[in-house]
């Protein structure tokens, strides 16, 4: 059955014994964030009705190696479907997972291994930022809930050194904007990329902002999301004039997961949807140029 039509039109999907789906988490150390993660895993085996394995870039077991081998015990699977249940293509998308699908195609080279898209930049995951956002958790440094406004919103996201990936944050801020639920929406990092979330709220602020949401754009719960609620609440303290929402993260949702299913049947494509128009390998971006042209991971797995 091609991959194609596995997309999502029913809660029955036929299923196909010789095709399985490899689901890449990033990983964290919290046992919270790693049962969402494995809630999505499960309601996807459950709509795809294939074998469906799963394994983790770093901080988490099984690792993706360990994962396939788990996933291809059986000699009944011929192919395999890499998923990358991640939120957008940075270091981890381009290369670590690539060289994970290079190295494994080098084991069983009787599978054949297809990479899907990281789940990107979607109307459904704006949706979900959404959601959450006007619905938020906490709010400091009041002790009760007002009414949601729609004034200004912080969305905070991991934060990568690549280029390409950071200016993905800025675009879904601005989309989130256009569709005028939420506000200004001003993006920031975590880690790694400028602007901070101290920075980012002090940029509100001198905007105008006396009502600010930080709605973090992460999937799961883990170490990274509570330093953003605890910078937020430090910075809180220090402006008790503004009032500062906190919102939740994506978490297990119906809707990532039939974003999943659709990821899978766009890689019965003959034209490659991963993303690297932007990467620091094509294109000619400051403090990267000398990386234009080398050979990395996702080129690799390009060429078979």
């Amino acid at each position: 059955m091609p991959l194609s039509e596995w997309r999502k039109k029913s809660t029955t999907v036929p299923s196909n014994p010789h095709t399985a789906v490899m689901v890449v988490g990033h990983g964290t150390t919290s046992l919270e964030g790693i049962s969402q993660f494995e809630q999505i895993v499960d309601q996807l085996r459950k709509c795809l009705e294939v074998p469906v394995g799963h394994g983790f870039i770093e901080l988490a077991e099984p690792d993706i190696a360990t994962g396939f081998s788990r996933l291809l015990a059986s000699n009944d699977i011929s192919e395999v479907v890499v998923l990358p249940l991640l939120l957008l293509a940075a270091g981890h998308a381009k290369n670590d997972v690539p060289s994970s699908i290079s190295a494994a195609r080098k084991r069983y080279p009787r599978v054949s291994f297809s990479y899907a898209k990281d789940l990107s930049v979607t109307p459904t995951l704006l949706e979900i930022v959404e959601d959450r956002t006007l619905t938020p958790f906490e709010v400091v440094p009041q002790a009760t809930l007002p009414p949601f406004q729609a004034g200004f919103t912080l969305l905070v996201g991991r934060g990568s050194t690549d280029p390409d990936a950071n200016s993905d944050l800025y675009k879904i801020a601005r989309l989130l904007t256009e569709r005028g639920e939420l506000g200004l929406v001003e993006p920031a990092f975590i880690s790694l990329a400028k602007p901070s979330v101290a920075e980012a709220l002090d940029r509100l602020r001198l905007l105008g902002a006396r009502n600010v949401t930080v709605s973090p754009y992460f999937l799961f719960t883990g170490s990274l999301l509570e330093r953003i609620y605890v910078q937020s609440r430090s910075w809180a303290r220090q402006n008790p004039d503004i009032t500062l929402r906190l919102a939740k993260e994506m978490g297990p949702d119906q809707r990532i997961v039939d974003l999943l299913i659709q990821r899978v049947g766009e890689t019965d494509s003959p034209v490659p949807v991963m993303n690297c128009d932007m990467c620091i390998y094509r294109a000619e971006i400051p403090g990267h140029e000398h990386k234009v042209g080398q050979p990395h991971s996702f080129t690799d797995l390009h060429q078979h």
